[in-house]
């Protein structure tokens, strides 16, 4: 398709910065529009991936490199002086980047509160206070409803009492039931329920958010209760040193990374006025790049390994590499090691440490889009050129356009995002900081900048495609592949896309002989305000064409159907208006398949052509 644009002339904005940054935006959305998404690519990967080397027995395209093999330079082996650690590599450590959160940080986000038990479990011990109803039938008959006074004795008219306090709640009935035995020798049966726990108030203190009293019922977990407290400083406390106090004396120690790990916590039941202590933390460890989770990681005193750090956070499948920064004698020490060498590595308080995957794949995947057939994503050696997997790939040439291929590149999409950006930012600032000599002008000045403002918010929102055009003279270049990259294959076309400043948009057919001028009639004209002498051509090979509207135009098609022979107009309309498959242009073969067709705006530096023929037209004296 072909699109044809006019340029209108700029009344607020400077000339200067507004025509290239307008003709970089063009030459980078390609063959989409400000209001166009460029079409999906497909990422999905097949099962397995392609053999290059594999018959085929769907027609292929001959693409054939004519330069001297030999003469070829050799694909760049993997440079292994690379600074792992410059700024901007992935994975490398940042030191002036915040330490990640603790291991176990993620447990105090409101859990707990929500889920706070009622006290009544199976395994909870009676205390005084407890209430305990007391039924019985047969040879005695009663209910009633029982405190366990501060002795842990319940009383029972005609019984007596019958100790309970630290009896098991499910063991309670059994206890009753001996009780009652010691007056009631058979003929009686005893059914107990416990109703209510009395609660307890729990001292949190020491390396937790908020220390201070909180209340609860005797079953519920020390997570309960730090949870209250807001839980675990980050900065202070410890993860792995919680002590649980009675009558100040220490009644068990607990580790949180055992219930992190393994899921288990010792069995506890508070008593009201038992202190939760959190100590302070232990030598740490920061654990970042491909591991499964960032975490600084804390530790018990004493020796520890790396296979230690490892056991808590594992690295990621894909990471050959551990760089280990820390202090070592007073003095900073930087070491890279295998991950085998790592887990015997003896690891001190404060180091950080970085897992990389610093290998190299041998193959790497390229993407494939328009008329193929097979898989969308190849598997292909690190160092592969294009013209050497172009010949593996199987095409119907009745509807593909081989000469039209070209490559869409994400560090080149990321250069040219670079580049508009920065051209976006200088147009900004030269509004923003423009002069003015008097308030009308400033007045005017505050206008433009506005308009300006608008204009580079909605110009930030473009996403370039990274087009790089690998066909010179009708020959496809031979480069060298990177990762990721999208190799078009273009379907034949014979419509024209003309755009821009012209009275109408639209798409029409090829007519052999014709040129832009032709194209930009059948869409109306030029309008006042294009630039008559300023036609961009964006052709299906991402190649660009710039300047008047005499520019000869050309359809998508193979160059080599009609080498050094002539074809009549009429034919060509007969068999292209059913059938696009290796139909010829022309005199000799035109070799620039064509995409669309664009006319640019006028500048205000240069006038339009109505208005230097109205300057230039002479005055005529009026006769007296």
């Amino acid at each position: 398709m072909i699109r044809l644009t006019v340029r209108l002339r700029s009344l607020l904005l400077p000339a200067s910065f507004l025509v290239p940054l307008l003709l970089a935006v063009l030459l980078s959305i390609g063959h989409h529009g400000f209001g166009q998404t460029p079409p999906p690519v497909a990422t999905a990967l097949p099962a397995k991936p392609v053999v290059l080397n594999a018959a085929e027995d769907l027609p292929k395209a001959d693409f054939v490199e004519t330069r001297d093999p030999a003469r070829v330079p050799p694909a760049p082996a993997p440079s292994s002086a690379v600074n792992p650690n410059a700024p901007g590599t992935p994975g490398s450590p940042n030191l002036q980047s915040p330490p990640p959160d603790p291991f176990g940080s993620r447990l105090f986000t409101g859990n707990f509160l929500r889920t706070r038990q009622d006290g009544l479990n199976p395994d909870y011990l009676v205390m005084p206070g407890d209430r305990v109803m007391v039924n019985t039938w047969g040879a005695i008959e009663g209910s009633n409803v029982y405190l366990v006074d501060a002795q842990g004795n319940i009383f029972l008219p005609n019984v007596g009492p019958i100790q309970i306090a630290g009896t098991r709640n499910a063991d309670v009935t059994a206890k009753v039931r001996a009780g009652l035995s010691r007056v009631y020798a058979r003929n009686f049966e005893v059914y107990t329920n416990l109703l209510t726990a009395k609660p307890v108030a729990v001292f949190v203190t020491g390396g937790v958010v908020r220390p201070g009293r909180y209340a609860g019922v005797p079953s519920d977990s020390v997570l309960f209760f730090l949870e209250q407290a807001g839980g675990i400083d980050a900065r202070l406390g410890s993860y792995r040193n919680i002590s649980v106090l009675r009558a100040g004396a220490k009644l068990v120690d607990l580790d949180l990374y055992d219930f992190l790990l393994r899921g288990t916590l010792p069995p506890l039941q508070f008593k009201d006025g038992d202190t939760v202590l959190v100590n302070a933390r232990g030598p740490i460890v920061e654990m970042r790049g491909d591991v499964t989770l960032p975490a600084t990681l804390e530790f018990k005193p004493g020796p520890v390994t790396g296979a230690e750090a490892l056991g808590v956070i594992p690295g990621a499948a894909r990471a050959t590499q551990v760089t280990v920064e820390g202090i070592r004698k007073n003095l900073p020490i930087s070491r890279t090691l295998s991950v085998t060498g790592f887990r015997t590595f003896d690891l001190r308080d404060g180091d950080a440490i970085t897992l990389r995957g610093d290998g190299r794949a041998d193959t790497i995947l390229i993407h494939l889009e328009g008329e193929f057939n097979g898989p969308s994503v190849l598997a292909v050696r690190r160092g592969a050129r294009l013209v050497d997997v172009l010949n593996f790939v199987s095409v119907d040439t009745a509807l593909a356009n081989p000469a039209a291929v070209h490559i869409r590149r994400t560090s080149v999409a990321r250069a040219q995002k670079t580049s508009i950006d920065d051209a976006l930012f200088r147009l900004e600032r030269s509004a923003l900081l423009a002069l003015s000599s008097s308030q009308g002008e400033a007045g005017i000045r505050v206008r433009e900048a506005e308009l300006t403002q608008k204009f580079v918010e909605r110009a930030r929102l473009i996403q370039p495609l990274g087009r790089v055009v690998t066909a010179r003279d009708s020959q496809q270049r031979n480069v060298v592949l990177e990762p990721e990259d999208v190799v078009v294959i273009p379907s034949r076309t014979n419509v024209i896309r003309v755009g821009g400043e012209v009275m109408m948009t639209q798409a029409v057919l090829f007519r052999p002989g014709a040129r832009a001028s032709d194209y930009i009639s059948d869409s109306g004209g030029f309008t006042d305000r294009s630039d008559t002498g300023r036609v961009i051509i964006i052709r299906a090979n991402a190649e660009v064409a710039i300047g008047s509207s005499s520019l000869a135009v050309f359809p998508g098609r193979d160059p080599r159907a009609a080498e050094g022979r002539h074809e009549d107009p009429a034919e060509f309309d007969r068999r292209d208006s059913g059938d696009l498959s290796n139909r010829g242009v022309g005199r000799g073969g035109h070799r620039h398949p064509v995409n669309q067709l664009w006319v640019d705006r006028l500048s205000r530096d240069r006038p339009s052509d109505s208005q230097a023929r109205r300057f230039a037209r002479p005055t005529r004296r009026r006769r007296r």
